[in-house]
């Protein structure tokens, strides 16, 4: 699986091909179809064992819910950069498998693996997001839009730095993540809305 998601990172996912992962993992062709029908067998198992890590560690966000009340917001967040710092090659490979094109031709089996995968991560997500609502630490806002709105605004941030290193071999992605997270924070935290209410008044 390093093999191939490495050839993805370098040359992208059309340049893939079963020949060069056996070469890059030194394994005989033979040997690596032993295990793996094809390149896209491969890929699925790398992006559902790095989805197992991303449950995990919000796993551990919501097992701490009660202690970390306040802190909600930024637990969530870094869950999200350990997801993308671990393997940002996986965590791109990923979001790649699910554009309509990539997952359309799938084997059923596959896509049925990728939707488990991420059906996991997104129930866990919705959990630590409807219980900061439910304790009024969040906004009373539907918990899956805030949700879908604090993941977003991280995938978003990570593919434009993403392209920007790539054109300009110059990112902001530390100080970019600050400023998101201040901003959400602004629009999402009961505190901070309470706080500007008062400040305005």
């Amino acid at each position: 699986m390093d093999a191939a998601m490495s050839i993805y990172e370098e040359e992208g996912y059309h340049a893939i091909t079963m020949d060069k992962i056996a070469e890059r993992a030194e394994l005989s062709r033979a040997a690596l179809y032993l295990y793996f029908k094809n390149k896209e067998e491969i890929l699925v198992s790398a992006i559902v064992a790095h989805a197992d890590y991303f449950a995990r560690v919000l796993n551990e966000v919501y097992d701490n819910r009660e202690s970390t009340k306040q802190q909600l917001l930024e637990k969530l967040w870094e869950c999200f950069q350990k997801f993308y710092e671990k393997d940002p090659a996986t965590f791109t490979a990923w979001q790649y498998f699910h554009q309509s094109d990539v997952i359309g031709n799938l084997s059923p089996e596959l896509r049925d693996i990728l939707h488990e995968a991420g059906a996991k991560v997104v129930a866990l997500q919705h959990k630590i997001v409807q219980y900061a609502t439910a304790e009024k630490v969040f906004i009373d806002w539907d918990y899956r839009a805030l949700s879908e709105v604090i993941w977003s605004s991280f995938l978003g941030i990570i593919y434009i730095e993403r392209s920007k290193r790539v054109l300009s071999r110059h990112g902001h992605l530390e100080s970019t993540q600050d400023v998101a997270k201040r901003v959400l924070a602004q629009g999402i935290l009961n505190v901070c809305r309470k706080d500007g209410d008062q400040n305005a008044s």
